[in-house]
């Protein structure tokens, strides 16, 4: 029995010591891998982000050539003239 903490305990520093020199000998890797996961996560967020004005711009109304409309006073945005609320911001128009 005292064979096998003896075993256990010099496993643990084995390990212990292993892990200090990848550690020191590669750091680059470990800076590395940081990096990767900061650029994945922001880049999440701007394809998110994109994605939403993408599929805002698809929902907005956009006349048609000929067509007559008029500006929301609050968000600027082209609504035609018949409408009372506008689909952008969801004031009333006056």
């Amino acid at each position: 029995m005292y064979r096998n903490d003896v075993t256990g305990c010099l496993m643990s520093i084995f390990i212990a010591l292993l892990i200090f020199f990848l550690i020191k000998e590669l750091w680059w890797l470990i800076v590395g891998l940081v990096i990767i996961a900061v650029v994945v996560y922001y880049s999440s967020l701007i394809y998110e982000k994109v994605s939403q004005t993408v599929e805002k711009e698809k929902e907005s109304v956009t006349p048609q050539m000929g067509e007559v409309f008029k500006v929301c006073p609050y968000c600027n945005a082209k609504v035609k003239v018949t409408t009372k609320t506008c689909p952008q911001c969801g004031r009333a128009l006056n």
